[in-house]
Protein backbone atom coordinates (compact mmCIF):
# COMPACT_ATOMS: atom_id res chain seq x y z
CA UNK A 1 0.00 0.00 0.00
CA UNK A 2 2.78 2.40 0.91
CA UNK A 3 4.50 1.63 -2.38
CA UNK A 4 1.39 2.49 -4.39
CA UNK A 5 1.03 5.78 -2.50
CA UNK A 6 4.66 6.62 -3.18
CA UNK A 7 4.27 5.90 -6.90
CA UNK A 8 1.10 8.00 -7.09
CA UNK A 9 2.83 10.83 -5.26
CA UNK A 10 5.77 10.80 -7.66
CA UNK A 11 3.85 10.36 -10.90
CA UNK A 12 0.63 12.13 -10.04
CA UNK A 13 -2.42 11.67 -12.18
CA UNK A 14 -0.90 12.50 -15.53
CA UNK A 15 -0.85 15.77 -17.36
CA UNK A 16 -4.56 16.40 -17.58
CA UNK A 17 -4.14 20.06 -16.64
CA UNK A 18 -1.60 20.53 -19.42
CA UNK A 19 -3.88 18.83 -21.92
CA UNK A 20 -6.72 21.14 -20.89
CA UNK A 21 -4.38 24.13 -21.25
CA UNK A 22 -3.39 23.02 -24.75
CA UNK A 23 -7.07 22.63 -25.69
CA UNK A 24 -7.82 26.13 -24.35
CA UNK A 25 -4.88 27.50 -26.33
CA UNK A 26 -6.18 25.83 -29.49
CA UNK A 27 -9.52 27.57 -28.95
CA UNK A 28 -7.77 30.91 -28.42
CA UNK A 29 -5.71 30.48 -31.59
CA UNK A 30 -8.91 29.86 -33.56
CA UNK A 31 -10.42 33.06 -32.15
CA UNK A 32 -7.40 35.38 -32.31
CA UNK A 33 -5.68 34.35 -35.53
CA UNK A 34 -7.15 34.69 -39.00
CA UNK A 35 -7.90 31.38 -40.67
CA UNK A 36 -4.80 31.03 -42.84
CA UNK A 37 -1.61 29.00 -43.16
CA UNK A 38 -0.12 30.54 -39.99
CA UNK A 39 -3.15 29.50 -37.93
CA UNK A 40 -2.99 26.02 -39.39
CA UNK A 41 0.71 25.71 -38.51
CA UNK A 42 0.08 26.98 -34.97
CA UNK A 43 -2.75 24.46 -34.52
CA UNK A 44 -0.54 21.68 -35.91
CA UNK A 45 2.15 22.57 -33.38
CA UNK A 46 -0.39 22.50 -30.54
CA UNK A 47 -1.63 19.15 -31.83
CA UNK A 48 1.96 17.85 -31.70
CA UNK A 49 2.22 19.10 -28.09
CA UNK A 50 -0.95 17.22 -27.21
CA UNK A 51 0.27 14.05 -28.91
CA UNK A 52 3.64 14.24 -27.16
CA UNK A 53 1.99 14.80 -23.78
CA UNK A 54 -0.30 11.79 -24.30
CA UNK A 55 2.74 9.65 -25.16
CA UNK A 56 4.46 10.86 -21.99
CA UNK A 57 1.40 9.99 -19.92
CA UNK A 58 1.46 6.44 -21.31
CA UNK A 59 5.17 6.15 -20.51
CA UNK A 60 4.55 7.31 -16.94
CA UNK A 61 1.82 4.70 -16.51
CA UNK A 62 4.16 1.98 -17.79
CA UNK A 63 6.91 3.14 -15.42
CA UNK A 64 4.51 3.20 -12.47
CA UNK A 65 3.31 -0.29 -13.38
CA UNK A 66 6.88 -1.58 -13.66
CA UNK A 67 7.83 -0.10 -10.29
CA UNK A 68 4.70 -1.40 -8.59
CA UNK A 69 5.34 -4.87 -9.98
CA UNK A 70 8.96 -4.84 -8.85
CA UNK A 71 8.04 -3.72 -5.34
CA UNK A 72 5.02 -5.99 -5.04
CA UNK A 73 6.81 -9.17 -6.08
CA UNK A 74 10.08 -8.31 -4.39
CA UNK A 75 11.61 -9.77 -7.53
CA UNK A 76 13.72 -6.84 -8.65
CA UNK A 77 17.11 -6.02 -7.27
CA UNK A 78 18.37 -2.47 -6.76
CA UNK A 79 19.99 -2.34 -10.21
CA UNK A 80 16.70 -3.21 -11.94
CA UNK A 81 14.80 -0.58 -9.99
CA UNK A 82 17.53 1.97 -10.71
CA UNK A 83 17.23 1.14 -14.41
CA UNK A 84 13.49 1.87 -14.27
CA UNK A 85 14.19 5.24 -12.66
CA UNK A 86 16.99 6.10 -15.09
CA UNK A 87 14.64 5.39 -17.99
CA UNK A 88 11.91 7.50 -16.40
CA UNK A 89 14.18 10.51 -15.86
CA UNK A 90 15.65 10.21 -19.37
CA UNK A 91 12.13 10.17 -20.83
CA UNK A 92 11.23 13.17 -18.67
CA UNK A 93 14.26 15.11 -19.94
CA UNK A 94 13.37 14.24 -23.53
CA UNK A 95 9.77 15.29 -23.00
CA UNK A 96 10.79 18.64 -21.52
CA UNK A 97 13.18 19.28 -24.38
CA UNK A 98 10.56 18.33 -26.98
CA UNK A 99 7.95 20.59 -25.41
CA UNK A 100 10.40 23.49 -25.27
CA UNK A 101 11.23 22.99 -28.95
CA UNK A 102 7.52 22.90 -29.78
CA UNK A 103 6.95 26.11 -27.85
CA UNK A 104 9.64 27.87 -29.89
CA UNK A 105 8.07 26.43 -33.02
CA UNK A 106 4.70 27.83 -31.93
CA UNK A 107 6.25 31.28 -31.48
CA UNK A 108 7.39 31.19 -35.11
CA UNK A 109 3.77 31.02 -36.28
CA UNK A 110 2.27 33.68 -34.02
CA UNK A 111 3.12 37.38 -34.08
CA UNK A 112 3.66 39.43 -30.93
CA UNK A 113 0.14 40.93 -30.75
CA UNK A 114 -1.49 37.56 -31.31
CA UNK A 115 0.77 35.96 -28.69
CA UNK A 116 -0.26 38.54 -26.11
CA UNK A 117 -3.94 37.95 -26.93
CA UNK A 118 -3.59 34.17 -26.77
CA UNK A 119 -1.43 34.19 -23.62
CA UNK A 120 -2.54 37.25 -21.65
CA UNK A 121 -0.39 38.21 -18.67
CA UNK A 122 -1.62 38.82 -15.17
Amino acid sequence: MLTILLINLLFGGGSTELLAYIADTQDSVKIVMPKDAQQKEALNTLKAMKKRTNARNKQEKRTAKDLAQAFRDHSANAAEIDAIWVNYFAENDTYNSDMLDLRFELKEHINREQWEAIFPGD
